[in-house]
């Protein structure tokens, strides 16, 4: 079996989430599932977190030079779930995210639409860095969120 060459290492901070679909009336204990290159990473979940759940937690992915079939090693999937004690964990919401871009200008950080068969199903915060082997990008651009709103939750939302 031959080893496929690493073009450098992708970073991915799953920060929050926000209006998440919510089956019942009780409150979910939502996590997040984050998968590249068939390496799948969970978040743990979210007490309570309902349908504004937050995380910060922060997963390394190795980013392949090849491609592969269908593009796979270049598709970041994203998904949340409510954590059952009983039972199968139940799909929030789901999404893609291309990171070729990521992977050329050295950064992400955006929300990621979920979806369902059901249709929208509420949004993903992403913060993403690629570190190349190579040299950095000379350039940083600073974050769409303003640093006292990266880990809040909305102010409509009472636990």
């Amino acid at each position: 079996m031959t080893q496929s060459k690493e073009l450098g290492t992708l970073v991915v901070v799953v920060l929050k989430a926000r209006h998440l679909h919510q089956p019942s009336f009780y409150k979910q204990d939502p996590y997040a599932q984050v998968v590249l290159s068939g390496q799948t990473q969970k978040t743990k979940a979210d007490p309570k977190g309902g349908q504004h759940p937050v995380w910060d937690d922060e997963f390394r992915f190795p980013v392949l030079v090849d491609a592969g079939k269908d593009q796979v090693n270049r598709k970041l999937e994203v998904s949340c779930w409510k954590d059952e004690q009983r039972g199968e964990d139940k799909l929030l919401g789901k999404g893609v995210i291309d990171i070729e871009s990521t992977l050329k200008t050295g950064e992400f950080d955006d929300w990621v639409p979920l979806e369902t068969s059901g249709g929208a199903r509420g949004e993903l915060y992403i913060e993403m860095t690629f570190y190349a082997n190579a040299p950095p990008p000379l350039n940083r651009r600073p974050s769409k969120l303003r640093q006292s709103d990266r880990l809040t939750r909305p102010q409509s939302f009472h636990p």
